[in-house]
Parts: structure tokens; sequence; C-alpha cells
């Protein structure tokens, strides 16, 4: 089965597939050939894109071995070259193996961002900080689609934000039942977690006083790594709990260790302190 997500394009077929094609959508056009070393490394990446994309823009190709009248008359040069076509005429073009955030800046400049979907509308209400509109909006998907997994996670944050701590738990109760590898379902866990050590330890002055006045009282000093998680100091945080878990590792049953997992489910895979924190994390617990 074909996978591809382009379209071979000829000089008899350039009119329809390119141009006027372009005004329904933006084209862009890879002029390329067999023997073009750097065109077999920038094939696979515009196919991504056009994958990731999802029918945004078009992508065409061009076989300047097979088109040269047509590459010479769209002054193509040197290979490879990529156009974008757009309304009918070249908008953007770029010459050369280029790093995939070149490219796609010039895609974001000319393909039309995909339209908001209802929860990135409840997200983006959020945070703006109009939580009863967020709240509206959440309920509104969860009206339609009940087992919404990401809204009834976000709206039980909204929740446990506000006070309505059992209206949370129940919720992750449910979804630990229905979704529990769910990245949702861990990261409201960990939030229900770290909010018990804040109400144990409300006052984050008092704290730092008491943490500094007694430096060996781990347990203040792991209060004090969830107060500053929950207000984005991250790397001071992991920091705190690495350092307890050189040094403490068997402390309340791993509490160092189950503390940092609980933080990468808050902060999510793609933040790139939580890679360089696995990797402390790894030599402190196989050296």
């Amino acid at each position: 089965m074909d996978t591809t997500h382009s379209t071979a394009v000829t000089t008899s077929t350039f009119m329809t597939e390119v141009i006027e094609a372009s005004t329904q959508q933006p084209v862009l056009v890879d002029f390329w050939a067999p023997w073009c070393a750097p065109c077999r490394q920038l094939m696979p990446i515009l196919e991504r894109l056009a994958a990731e994309y999802a029918g945004r823009f078009k992508l065409a190709k061009i076989n300047t071995d097979e088109e040269p009248q047509l590459a010479h008359q769209l002054g193509v040069r040197s290979l490879p070259t990529v156009v974008l076509f757009k309304d009918g005429t070249v908008v953007d073009h770029f010459v050369g193996l280029v790093p995939e955030s070149q490219i796609r800046a010039l895609l974001d400049r000319h393909v039309p961002q995909p339209p908001e979907s209802p929860l990135d509308r409840a997200l983006t209400l959020k945070a703006a900080g109009d939580r009863a509109a967020a709240r509206a909006a959440l309920e509104e998907i969860l009206a339609r689609e009940p087992s919404n997994v990401d809204a009834q996670a976000e709206l039980a944050e909204l929740r446990l934000e506000d006070g309505d701590v059992e209206a949370a738990r129940e919720t992750l109760e449910r979804l630990r039942g229905t979704e529990p590898n769910h990245a949702r379902t861990k990261r409201l866990a960990a939030l229900l977690e770290f909010r018990d050590v804040l109400v144990a330890h409300p006052d984050v002055r008092a704290l730092e006083e008491r943490a500094e006045r007694e430096p060996d009282n781990l347990d203040l000093r792991h209060a004090l790594a969830v107060h500053r998680l929950l207000a984005g100091q991250h790397e001071a945080a992991l920091g705190a709990w690495l350092d307890m878990l050189r040094k403490h590792r068997s402390y309340k049953d791993d509490l160092a260790r189950r503390s940092l997992v609980l933080a990468f489910e808050l902060l999510g895979p793609n933040d790139p302190l939580v890679a360089s924190t696995r990797r402390e994390m790894a030599k402190a617990l196989f050296a």
C-alpha cells in the first residue's frame, strides 16, 4: 500500500496539480533528482511534515531528470529546491538541505493554522484566568463526550484548585478504573498527592525558616520541594529530590524517587529538564 503523502508532478499535470490546486491549499513543490544525496535526505522530512500537517498543505515532487524543461522554466538552478505556491503564485522557497525548523517556519508563515479544538479553547481560557468560562467549556465537552479523559481530568484540576478535593478524588478513582495509564490520570494523581503535602505545610515562608533551622529534617526538605515544584521552580525542586535520593535513598519507602516520578508526570516527557533529571536519577539508582 502506498503510504506517501506526495504527488508526482509532470509538465502535463503542473497546471492542475500545482497552479490550480494552490488556489485551494498551499502546494509545496520539491524539485529533486535520483542522484542528489541531499534530495534523498530532505524527502522523508517533507513527507513527515505533510503527514503531520494533515492536509493543510499539499506536497508535490518534480523529478528534474525527467522534467528538465519545467525546472528550467521555474528558474531551478540547484537541487534540492523547494518552492511554495499559494493562490497560483510563488510565495516562498528555499534551496539546499535546511534544518527542519526552517521548513516549519516557512510553512507556518503561509499554511493556515488548524482550527482550535474545544479542549484547546478551554485550556486557553484557563491560561487567561477565565476559570468560569474554562469550566463551562469543559462541561460542554463532557455533555457531548462523557468519556473524554482529557476534559474529565482538566475539570478535576480546576475543581482541585477551587478547593473541591472530594470531586477531584472521585474523578481520579473513576479514571483509574477506566484509563489508569493515561497521562492525564497520572498527572491528576500526582497533583492530589502533592496537594496533601501543601495542606500539611501551607505557609511556605514558615517552612523555609524551619528548613533552614533544621537542615537534616527530610520531611521539611520534601515539603519545600513540593512548594517549589508547584510554584514553577522546577529545577530547584528536582535538584532537592535528587540530593535526597543520593544521600537518603531508603527514607520513607523511597520518597525521593517516588516524588521525582510524580514530578515527571506533571512536567511531561517533552520537558528537557525531565530528560536530564532522569539521567541523573539513573546514575544515583544504579551507580
